[in-house]
């Protein structure tokens, strides 16, 4: 598992390839990541433990445990704290694109 410091709290990866990055991410009080967006990647935040804020263009959510949220790419977003630590999985993935198949041969009766 990867370990990064942040100046909001700590992620650990735990799981990585090139569709997906599974994280936890252990958050500290009154803290919030930066104002950003990802060209193709969606995020999900899962609350764990605590609450956390997700603040896009469009206005804030308030998440407590078991409450989910998702960003979509290209969408600016933040994650904030409150006044208590938190603890919150992360899922990051790629755009998903339904023409994204090339046939060598068509389907059908053998």
């Amino acid at each position: 598992m990867e370990r990064t410091l942040k100046g909001w709290g700590e992620k650990n990866n735990i799981f990585c390839n090139d569709l997906c990055e599974v994280s936890v991410l252990s958050l500290v009080p009154k803290q919030r990541c930066s104002w950003h967006k990802h060209g193709a990647k969606s995020n999900l935040f899962y609350v764990i433990e605590g609450e956390l804020f997700i603040v896009t263009e469009w206005g804030i959510a308030h998440l407590t445990e078991g409450q989910v949220f998702t960003t979509r790419p290209g969408e600016y977003h933040e994650f904030r704290t409150g006044d208590k630590p938190a603890k919150i999985i992360e899922i990051m993935s790629v755009r998903y694109d339904s023409e994204d198949i090339f046939r060598e041969t068509l389907g059908g009766p053998i």
